[in-house]
């Protein structure tokens, strides 16, 4: 991804990269090293969302934690991976692959386009905001070259795990929405939430997830994404949650929370005798990063949710998120 974006930069392309300028675990010398090609070809620019109390400068957001990427305007590909080797693998597929379990959608549908456009623009506006650092800026620390020689990772051949999915999905949508963190994530007329307040006797919806929480806040207010999926079935609706059992490769990634979460839904499931079941699940054998959830409503339709929105507070209330919800 780097080499391609390098390589449009290069023939004249404006290429612009909003990064988190505080990710779990910290900016990698692979990153620097991407930004510093492109700043190389000089038409590309890559900057980072920051957070320097001690320069009097606050991030707008506690993570920009949405993956989107806008092309010439008509096209914008939204999803729940990351780009990294993990995330989207260019290895060999015919000896298997592997990284995680996510789905990314591309639209051209302008009025997604143009909404998706407008966010970044307000979020990326350095004029502004003091929380917009370019690359090797010199203003903070940390986000200048990498070190003297670093040569870049070129990614693994992946052999863990079949491909079943082999070539990407192309069909008409009937009707879109843009869902954005933190301003409409929660919001219950239309968005997951309103979707998922649709969905009754004969429907259906099934959700992959990266996690779900049980509780949101300090008083332990039930997580309303969780709550919804309950409802759901408490209306009579075929409901499976589907979390990840796999490690990702970080160290701080809770399994034993999701398990807690699923042991809570099939405990309630079978209290009430619905039609509910909630599982843990590692298809690729590194983890699953999704954040989609499927809704079939019988003549409404059928709609996929999709996006970077995880199921927690934070993800929803403060996060710079996105996902695209399509019939």
């Amino acid at each position: 991804l780097v080499t391609e974006l390098v390589e449009q930069a290069r023939r004249g392309v404006k290429v612009t990269v909003l990064l988190e300028g505080g990710p779990v675990g910290g900016i990698d010398d692979q990153e620097l090293w991407a930004c510093q090609a492109l700043h190389d070809t000089g038409h590309g620019v890559c900057a980072f969302m920051v957070n320097a109390p001690e320069l009097d400068i606050h991030d707008r957001y506690s993570y920009l934690h949405a993956k989107v990427i806008i092309v010439d305007r008509k096209r914008v590909l939204i999803g729940s991976q990351n780009l990294t080797h993990s995330g989207i693998p260019d290895d060999d597929k015919s000896n298997g692959t592997g990284g995680s379990r996510g789905v990314v959608l591309v639209t051209d549908a302008p009025e997604i386009v143009s909404r998706a456009a407008e966010v970044f623009e307000a979020d990326y506006d350095p004029k502004n905001h003091a929380d917009i650092v370019a690359w090797g800026s010199g203003d903070i620390p940390g986000y200048g070259p990498p070190p003297s020689g670093f040569t870049p990772d070129q990614g693994q051949d992946w052999v863990s795990y079949s491909v079943q999915f082999s070539e990407t999905v192309r069909a008409e949508g009937t009707g879109f929405e843009l869902v954005t963190g933190p301003e409409t994530t929660l919001r219950s007329d239309d968005s997951l939430l309103g979707l998922l307040a649709r969905a009754g006797a004969g429907d259906a919806v099934l959700v992959e997830q990266m996690y779900e929480t049980e509780q949101w806040g300090r008083d332990g207010a039930p997580n309303p994404r969780l709550q919804a999926y309950v409802d759901a079935a408490r209306r009579s609706a075929r409901v499976r949650i589907l979390l990840n059992g796999g490690d990702l490769g970080v160290e701080y990634l809770s399994v034993a929370q999701n398990a807690e979460v699923v042991a809570y839904v099939n405990e309630i499931a079978e209290n009430e005798r619905l039609d509910l079941g909630a599982g843990l699940g590692d298809p690729t054998r590194y983890g699953v990063h999704n954040k989609m959830v499927l809704a079939d409503l019988g003549a409404e339709g059928r709609y996929a949710h999709v996006g970077s929105i995880n199921g927690s507070e934070t993800s929803n209330k403060a996060n710079r998120e996105m996902a695209l919800q399509v019939r």
